[in-house]
């Protein structure tokens, strides 16, 4: 199974301060990474903050030792300090190399031979036919040396940029179960769930539009259509608060 979330390009429509900006998409990311997701898909809703969104959200999944190979000094990152760390399983901490440890690497030709930086003090030789970020295993300590891999658990997410309406975004990411959230939905306490099976989305609105109005004159057929905070005691609940909350739902029925 894996858990795809839909967030629109107007997600910051209501701020303008730099630092609020960028710590409500870092809300996103450590909710993304709480929970598994491994797809985050930002869909047109008539914002322009779309690319910037993208840019931190793959800033906060990077590993910290792979930011500055990945990331170029830019205006938009100026206030990434303020995101909170993810502290998933492939940002690793420093230590002693372990053969059979799995790690984020960066993988680049240096003469003859291929080297992939994977946050310790040496560069590891890499077995195999790959450059740019990659994940590997190690298999040498001394001297240090990685071949490709696939990480045997939760690894962060994706992030995709459409440019295109919510619908389209739907359909493209071909779900099993789609799951629109909305206060005018069904209660939660009283809907029999489905199993949560496949490709499974949750679809989110943004601060001024719910989903079903950002739909439009588009069709889409949701399997559900919830009200994920029941009994809210405010008159909205944020996006990042409801990505946050939905999850947390979901979470205690997930059993993969």
């Amino acid at each position: 199974m894996a858990w795809h979330i839909f967030i629109p390009d107007s997600l910051l429509e209501e701020t303008d301060d730099p630092k609020i900006r960028t710590y409500k998409v870092g809300q996103i990311a450590r909710a993304a990474a709480i929970f598994g997701v491994e797809h985050v898909w930002v869909y047109r809703a008539g914002g322009r903050d779309g690319r910037f969104i993208k840019t931190i959200l793959e800033y906060a999944e990077t590993p910290q030792y792979l930011r500055k190979r990945l990331f170029p000094l830019m205006p938009e990152l100026r206030y990434v300090g303020v995101i909170p760390p993810l502290r998933t399983p492939h940002h690793k901490l420093k230590g002693k190399p372990r053969v059979g440890e799995i790690r984020e690497g960066f993988a680049f030709r240096k003469g003859r031979r291929t080297y992939a930086d994977i946050g310790l003090d040496d560069l590891a030789a890499v077995e195999g036919d790959v450059e740019g970020r990659a994940t590997f295993r190690i298999v040498s300590a001394r001297p240090l040396r990685v071949i490709p891999a696939k990480p045997e658990e939760y690894w962060g997410y994706r992030v995709h940029l459409t440019r295109k309406s919510l619908a389209k975004t739907l359909k493209k990411a071909r779900l099993d179960l789609a799951i629109a959230t909305s206060r005018r939905g069904r209660d939660i306490r009283e809907v029999k769930l489905p199993p949560l099976e496949g490709e499974v989305g949750f679809a989110f609105g943004s601060p001024r539009k719910g989903v079903m109005e950002l739909l439009g004159e588009e069709e889409y057929d949701f399997d559900l259509i919830l009200n994920t905070i029941p009994n809210q005691r405010t008159a909205t609940v944020r996006t990042e608060e409801a990505v946050l909350a939905t999850l947390a739902v979901f979470n205690l029925i997930r059993r993969d």
